[in-house]
């Protein structure tokens, strides 16, 4: 079952390239993707982070958790003292001045954990819980903190997914009243689901240029994209 469950991952790990889908469309958003990131490396201007924005961060790391796979723990990050904060930031800065982060810091422990429900020996019962470095953690609340402000004023209101203090159950309950509403008024309705899982997962990376378009100033966008 091991076997299954890590050949399963294996593939959801890899870029899939579908021949069903558009490639002329794929071809057009991969040419823009690049001149956005040659864009974004001309206008790009960095501003440093300062230790009130570490420290915040370091507060949001939750600890009590499983150390990553360098042995590092939140707490030893969160507790290390002044000297260790002082090449925290010159670490982040370096990163950010730069727009790269490490390869070093993409990569984690992987384990399954059971959906309890579906068939036990199937792979597709599980899901996968992966343990990432605590210092990448550090970086994407920074990032997160600077850019959420910006995706917020451009987010859809009434979506739930991925939203703080929402859950993607209420959606069910907007469903749920638009079609009630729609056969009291005998309006033909259509509903169109979408299995997303692991959608992210076997995302081509180039389409995430959306977040340019949208958001996310060139100041970040070289940084957080992750096609390196």
């Amino acid at each position: 079952m091991l076997e299954g469950w890590k050949t399963h991952f294996e593939n959801l790990a890899k870029e899939s390239n579908p021949m069903n889908f558009d490639q002329d469309y794929f071809e057009l958003v991969d040419a823009e993707y690049h001149q956005i990131i040659q864009i974004c490396l001309v206008a790009y201007k960095h501003e440093e982070v300062n230790t009130d924005e570490l420290q915040k961060a370091l507060k949001k790391l939750n600890r009590n958790k499983s150390a990553d796979i360098f042995g590092i723990t939140a707490e030893c990050l969160l507790f290390g003292g002044e000297k260790l904060d002082s090449i925290l930031l010159k670490v982040i800065n370096a990163s950010f001045q730069h727009c790269h982060i490490s390869n070093n810091l993409k990569i984690g422990t992987l384990t399954p954990s059971f959906n309890n429900k579906g068939d036990i020996s199937n792979s597709k019962s599980y899901r996968g819980i992966t343990i990432t470095p605590s210092m990448s953690k550090i970086i994407e609340t920074i990032l997160k903190v600077r850019i959420n402000p910006n995706i917020l004023e451009d987010k859809n209101p009434i979506r739930r997914g991925f939203t703080e203090n929402t859950a993607p159950l209420i959606a069910s309950l907007i469903m749920q009243e638009f079609k009630r509403e729609s056969k009291d008024l005998n309006k033909p309705t259509i509903h169109g689901m979408l299995d997303a899982k692991s959608a992210f997962d076997v995302v081509r990376v180039c389409t995430t240029y959306k977040p340019n378009q949208k958001a996310i100033s060139f100041r970040y966008f070289r940084t957080v994209h992750f096609n390196d």
